[in-house]
């Protein structure tokens, strides 16, 4: 199945992120992300891998929660990836793997609101469960400019880098205060 960009009807719809639903992503959709992380991302590039590595990871529930923003006309506009670290903890750790907007769509809010959306299901998820929220890891390369959209929606601070990770050096940061403590 091959998946299209956003059409110019879509780009007028899509006002601003009033117009977006944050949910849990489900396996119909898995193609429509796969698109979007391989526009967004180097290293997923190649679709057929993409699709293959969004499978895995949607297959990963609750371990792994990907969360989309879908239009009102049911289209992805972008997406999130949140991965538990070091089993289900009373204090739990969540690393947010992975966002992306599509590229006609940034600029809206929808990245920020995917972030703090989805955030507060995986709060309410954890809470249920008996545990609570300790904090956000981020990683991400040294010179890309989501250090500073991490640090205003999150709060995050650089902790860490590692040299040569992926591609370049990557920066380990680390958001405590998400307000993720108390449940809706």
């Amino acid at each position: 199945m091959k998946v299209e960009p956003p059409t110019n009807q879509l780009k007028k719809e899509l006002n601003g992120c009033e117009e977006i639903k944050i949910k849990l992503m489900d396996h119909s959709q898995v193609d429509e992300v796969a698109y979007i992380a391989s526009i967004s991302f180097a290293g997923m590039k190649d679709l057929s891998k993409a699709r293959l590595w969004i499978a895995c990871n949607l297959n990963a529930f609750p371990r792994c929660q990907y969360y989309v923003a879908e239009g009102k006309d049911g289209h992805i506009h972008g997406y999130i990836l949140w991965i538990e670290k070091g089993g289900f903890r009373e204090e739990a750790v969540w690393e947010l793997e992975q966002i992306a907007v599509h590229p006609e769509c940034r600029g809206r809010g929808i990245g920020s609101k995917l972030i703090k959306d989805s955030l507060k299901e995986i709060r309410n998820y954890i809470h249920k469960r008996g545990s609570r929220f300790k904090l956000v890891l981020i990683s991400t390369g040294m010179t890309n400019q989501a250090q500073h959209f991490y640090e205003k929606v999150l709060g995050a601070k650089l902790v860490a880098v590692i040299p040569d990770f992926f591609r370049q050096d990557e920066a380990i940061m680390i958001a405590r205060n998400v307000d993720a403590d108390q449940p809706e």
